[in-house]
């Protein structure tokens, strides 16, 4: 889909007046030439040259304010559009599957609405000068007509002409320019590689040169490379226009006058019409390689944006969700349950987890021991309600899960997972008790490190192991039936993670609460009422 397309289909306002003052101006832009020529041939006449420059001042008056009104507008109306197409996108992911988040990756959704919308956005002033330079040549094209039709037809011809080359090379940028922009969402997954593996990176010399040599400098080269062919096209279309306008002068100032006589007593003025169109036949086509990257953005993001609508990634949002209330639950029951990781392009599962069999009564704190890439993680996500069964389903308290329960069921549990994400606002909490915030963060000892003022923490720069805890803190506040921990004393401290599984684990099971939590610390398994073990995607019975 083009630009010009994209803006019409997501703009709520009508562009007729966008166009209509784009006309205006160019028209005005043209009929100043008119007004030069007609002075400059009179100017022997003090009146009439008057005369002209009040039409000089009237027409230069109306390109003015035109032209501000058609790009003011053009600037609302882009970043309008924008606006709407980021909120769209970023609803539609909010209310995606995990699934399908994991799929598409944080780089392809940074690429689509911050790098290409950004692209839009500065498009947009581009096209209302292009459209307004293309119009302003139709009306001096339009008065060399009544100058002297051999040089209108020249000039048409070489016109025309010289757009089809131009265009038919085009064709070629524009296939370079999609290659440059999968090469551009590859850096920005490497750079993230860099930037979120940094520690792993700086203690290991080997992986961190491995990492730069090997992904992140080829691919740095390899988008110079495509950015390269790509620049060198545009130059050659740019060189090719520049030399085009020359050669349209030299055929009207050299060889014309020798096949028309008549000619003789205008080419002052024809030639001063193609002079005065060289600069808007210039802007015109710096226009069409801003227009095609703009063009290619648009492209891109409506890839995304159908992506989101398949039924695959758009079967989770699509449902409505039961009214049903589980805070009251008894029992939350895995029967059979199982989920596969595949690798894109590939039949065969990467990885798969169950079917397995697990019954979580409430008030229990469970722990989920196993090693690395047992799938603790994945039977977590599972038990949350992030991922849905492929097989086998979810039961509380004999209800089987229907897509349509899950919204309801996912309000049973408050989350820390290893990848957690700390915000700095208490999102979807109100009428805040501060009071007893500051009693937790003193309680876990971040008093001295963060405070809640003005709607916010004030400091989110802790250890991994405050952060958790501030992420803890959080989960309290929600005050959810259900904790579920991955691997959340892992980063704390041996006097707080004693703290954790003796303290604070006995007092959120006297207050009702269930937790579920992965765990390594076989130091304080009984702590827990119960143990189960995980190897190969499978539970096992604890040692």
């Amino acid at each position: 889909m083009n630009l010009i397309n994209f803006i019409k289909r997501e703009s709520t306002v009508s562009l007729q007046s966008l166009l209509v003052l784009t006309l205006i101006s160019g028209i005005a832009q043209g009929l100043l030439l008119a007004i030069i020529n007609a002075a400059a041939a009179s100017a022997n006449y003090a009146d009439l040259n008057f005369r002209y420059l009040m039409m000089f001042g009237l027409a230069i008056a109306i390109f003015i304010v035109s032209k501000k009104v058609a790009l003011a507008r053009s600037f609302i109306v882009t970043e309008q559009v924008i606006a709407k197409l980021r909120i769209r996108i970023g609803d539609k992911l909010r209310r995606s599957g995990l699934v399908t988040v994991e799929r598409i990756g944080k780089a392809q959704v940074e690429q689509r609405l911050a790098q290409d919308t950004l692209t839009i956005s500065q498009a947009a002033g581009e096209i209302v000068n292009a459209v307004q330079s293309a119009i302003m040549i139709v009306v001096c094209v339009l008065y060399l007509a009544t100058l002297s039709i051999p040089a209108f037809v020249i000039t048409l011809g070489m016109i025309a002409g010289g757009i089809s080359i131009y265009l038919r090379n085009q064709r070629s940028i524009n296939r370079e320019l999609q290659a440059a922009t999968v090469k551009e969402t590859e850096f920005f997954i490497s750079l993230g590689h860099l930037m979120d593996g940094f520690k792993e990176l700086k203690v290991n010399a080997t992986k961190s040169d491995d990492l730069f040599e090997k992904h992140f400098t080829k691919i740095c080269t390899d988008t110079e490379q495509v950015k390269v062919r790509t620049g060198l096209e545009f130059v050659r279309n740019f060189i090719f226009s520049q030399t085009f306008f020359y050669v349209l002068i030299a055929v009207l100032v050299f060889l014309l006058p020798a096949f028309s006589a008549a000619y003789s007593d205008v080419i002052v003025k024809t030639t001063a019409v193609i002079l005065f169109i060289v600069g808007p036949l210039t802007s015109l086509v710096s226009s069409i390689p801003i227009y095609a990257r703009a063009s290619v953005a648009v492209d891109n993001i409506g890839m995304l944006d159908r992506w989101l609508d398949t039924p695959e990634a758009a079967a989770e949002r699509l449902v409505t969700p039961a009214k049903i209330d589980f805070r009251g639950f008894t029992e939350i029951v895995a029967d059979e349950v199982s989920f596969s990781y595949f690798t894109e392009g590939s039949g065969a599962p990467a990885f798969s987890a169950g079917p397995f069999k697990l019954r979580v009564q409430a008030g229990e704190v469970l722990f989920i021991v196993g090693g690395n890439g047992s799938g603790k993680s994945t039977l977590m996500k599972l038990l949350t309600g992030l991922y849905a069964p492929q097989a086998g389903a979810l039961m509380v308290d004999g209800v089987r899960l229907q897509p349509a329960h899950y919204p309801a069921y996912r309000e049973l549990f408050s989350i820390v997972f290893t990848d957690f994400h700390l915000f700095d606002r208490l999102y979807g909490q109100h009428d805040i008790d501060e009071k007893r915030l500051a009693q937790l963060l003193t309680r876990m000892q971040l008093d001295d490190k963060t405070t809640f003022e003005q709607g916010r923490f004030t400091n989110l720069n802790l250890s991994t192991g405050q952060k958790k805890r501030l992420a803890l803190i959080i989960a309290y506040l929600e005050d959810r039936p259900v904790l579920a921990l991955d691997e959340f004393a892992a980063d704390q401290d041996p006097e707080f993670r004693q703290f954790f599984y003796e303290t604070l684990l006995p007092e959120l099971k006297a207050a009702g609460k269930t937790v579920v939590a992965i765990t390594h610390d076989d130091r304080y398994f009984h702590c827990a009422d119960r143990v189960i073990k995980m190897e190969y995607g499978q539970i096992q019975p604890a040692a």
